[in-house]
């Protein structure tokens, strides 16, 4: 104890000797000597810095004299110097706290910062411009060709002997270095999963902090609760992230050292934790605004491999759904007339989705198939039908027919509210009287896409049949409704036969009937199978179908058979 304690009282007299004789230096800093010393690193890979200054003074015949503490003079800009370059590329240095060193002779300082693999690092080591046992995979760029640079001031120096003031030269000797790790990157593996029973399959994202900038990451998918990165990833600090489908992250690790030339990383392992919160949203019409009511809507996991649950639910009167009890993660709602939506991620306790704007389906392709066994059959389309029924309250556009004619705007029909004239509207039919028409296809003329036509060869069966197109052929495809009454289906194509050797198509004539017609011709029967069918009423629950977008099928039957379907269009 004797022993260290005069030690100690050594160490502090030199100290107090060392101040007192650097009272007595006078000279500059030399500061852009030190300012090239302390440069900034010119790669992205960077990794560590060091640097020390040792300093020789020499009197004017050029001859050294022994001063201590000289370097206790630039000490504290040195001090702030390695302080600053810390602040600036180490923050995030893989936990090595930036080390300095000033010898008890105040003769020489050493610094450190970034990554110390090793322990017991010395000034002599710096100075030596060497770091022994350093990884071989880290690489070095000096401050010049030479371990070291030199410069020296001139000052003034009170002799303590003589009291004289004599000219001096102050000589640093200086190195830095910094060391970056070679473009070589190395693997690593890990498990994420859930707290519940489902699967993670979002991406892990490796956020590599520092030493130095820019950053810099790399992504890689998780599988069945797995992920690798496969020689992508470089020494440094990384923040390991989660993300989740729709590019939200939650940081699992927030600091985590990744050095795979010392010790071989473990396999990293994570897990989710979770929550069950709610979804919740409106539909609207997109051009009306109005809410979209009794209309399907789905909640779908963006990960199908999630094994998240899919979920079902009908609007309210208000157009408005909700999902209950959903675990965490990120879903889509899906509807029709609408484009999928993303939730994004679930938030605990509720997520509240912005108004979802949907366009109703009021497109169409009605395909007719009509089959008499013995006698024809054929297949039409009327493109593109626009079949639109309104709701409750709303106001159905009034056409008036003669103002039509006599405007000689046979272009722009419009309704008396002076606005484009639109699916559906009323108008005055003479002999008939108020009728609303609530479907019609894209044709004006109502003309059909014939798809296939053909004879099933009967006994003194016209070999050969088509549909005419002509402008004055009796094709039709509409919706309607007569003075307040059920609403009907009115549909008939032009099929013509000829026997061999004529000329002469004769006309045959399918469709729909009104019920007086019908009765009155007993369903137009061509030998034995019938033309004409009786008039087709829609339901309540069909003209539902319409509402929602819907697939509808009807079937006429008798000795022959007209199928008539209802087809929406999905992409408008």
């Amino acid at each position: 104890m004797k022993q260290l304690f005069f030690i100690l009282i050594a160490f502090i007299v030199f100290k107090i000797n060392a101040q007192n004789e650097t009272t007595n230096i006078n000279f500059e800093v030399p500061q852009s000597f030190f300012n090239e010393m302390f440069r900034g690193p010119s790669d992205k890979y960077l990794v560590a810095w060091t640097g020390g200054v040792s300093t020789i003074v020499k009197n004017k015949n050029g001859q050294e004299i022994q001063i201590n503490g000289v370097i206790n003079i630039v000490e504290d800009y040195l001090n702030t110097e390695l302080t600053n370059l810390d602040r600036r590329y180490f923050k995030f240095n893989l936990n090595s706290p930036s080390k300095r060193i000033t010898t008890p002779n105040g003769k020489t300082w050493a610094g450190r910062c970034g990554y110390n693999p090793y322990e017991g690092i010395t000034y002599k080591d710096i100075m030596n411009g060497v770091i022994a046992g350093w990884p071989p995979e880290l690489t070095t760029e000096v401050w010049a060709l030479h371990a070291s640079k030199i410069t020296s001031k001139k000052g003034t120096y009170i002799n303590p002997k003589s009291g004289k003031t004599e000219v001096i030269s102050v000589y640093f000797n200086a190195n830095s270095t910094f060391y970056y790790h070679k473009i070589k990157p190395q693997s690593l593996k890990g498990k994420i999963t859930r707290d519940d029973d489902y699967k993670a399959c979002g991406e892990i994202r490796m956020y590599r902090l520092g030493p130095g900038y820019p950053r810099f990451n790399k992504k890689t998918d998780v599988i069945a609760d797995k992920f690798e990165f496969n020689k992508e990833l470089f020494l440094g600090e990384y923040q390991v992230q989660y993300l989740w489908e729709d590019g939200t992250f939650e940081v699992l690790e927030q600091n985590y050292i990744y050095d795979p030339f010392s010790v071989l990383p473990d396999d990293l392992e994570y897990e989710l934790k979770t929550f069950e919160g709610e979804i919740s949203g409106t539909l609207v019409d997109k051009e009306t605004h109005k809410p979209i009511k009794n209309q399907k809507v789905k909640l779908q996991p963006v990960c199908s491999e999630s094994t998240l649950p899919e979920k079902e639910t009908i609007t309210d009167g208000e157009g408005k759904f909700k999902f209950s009890e959903v675990p965490k993660g990120v879903y889509n709602v899906v509807t029709k007339g609408a484009f999928n939506t993303l939730a994004g991620l679930t938030k605990d306790p509720a997520l509240r989705l912005r108004e979802i704007e949907v366009k109703p389906n009021y497109k169409y392709d009605i395909y007719a198939t009509y089959t008499a066994s013995g006698f024809a059959k054929a297949e039409l389309v009327w493109r593109a039908a626009t079949i639109k029924f309104p709701e409750e309250g709303d106001k159905i556009q009034f056409f008036d027919m003669m103002a039509f004619k006599n405007s000689g705007d046979y272009d722009n029909p419009t309704g008396t509210d002076g606005e484009p004239l639109k699916i559906p509207y009323t108008t005055i039919i003479p002999g008939i009287g108020k009728q609303t028409l609530y479907g019609w296809p894209e044709s004006e003329t109502a003309t059909p896409e014939v798809l296939s036509v053909s004879s099933l060869g009967g006994y003194k069966v016209f070999p050969s049949f088509k549909v005419s197109l002509d402008e004055d052929a009796l094709n039709s495809c509409n919706i309607s409704q007569d003075n307040n009454g059920p609403i009907y289906l009115e549909l008939n194509f032009d099929l013509s036969g000829r026997y061999p050797n004529s000329t002469v198509w004769q006309q045959v004539d399918v469709g729909t009937r009104e019920d007086k017609v019908w009765n009155a011709t007993k369903g137009n029967s061509a030998n034995g199978y019938p033309q004409s069918f009786k008039r087709y009423y829609f339901t309540k629950a069909e003209i539902e179908k319409f509402k929602n977008g819907e697939l509808l099928e009807i079937n006429l039957t008798g000795k022959a058979n007209l199928k008539v379907e209802f087809k929406p269009l999905e992409n408008q």
